[in-house]
């Protein structure tokens, strides 16, 4: 199960969210970049990425998500990102890519961000 990316999907407000878990690899990366194609396609705008139990991501896992919220923000929308655990947190630092997201703690301080 380690090498795996599970993605399950819930809503809560209004806001979809995304629990992401395994590793975004390269031979992960085409599964969370078409799940989140889906859900941008379909006219979901805003997102909250569950990161509690995703254990890593590399380089091709960042574009698909840069390349989702390049999307979303042409439609007015955003996509959070919550609960990052200390590993994938730290690529998220070092790339920079935490100043393009919205970060939270938990999935329950993300929905309170986006629905004020």
């Amino acid at each position: 199960m380690e090498d795996q990316l599970i993605i399950q999907e819930r809503q809560s407000s209004g806001i979809t969210i995304l629990d992401i878990s395994g590793r975004i690899d390269a031979a992960t990366s085409s599964l969370i970049e078409e799940e989140l194609g889906k859900k941008i396609d379909s006219g979901v705008s805003t997102l909250i990425l569950n990161m509690k139990d995703l254990q890593y991501i590399s380089s091709s896992g960042l574009r698909v998500i840069l390349a989702a919220l390049k999307r979303v923000k042409t439609k007015g929308g955003i996509i959070a990102l919550a609960d990052l655990q200390p590993g994938p947190g730290e690529v998220f630092k070092m790339t920079g890519f935490d100043r393009l997201f919205p970060i939270s703690a938990s999935v329950e301080q993300a929905l309170e961000k986006l629905n004020p």
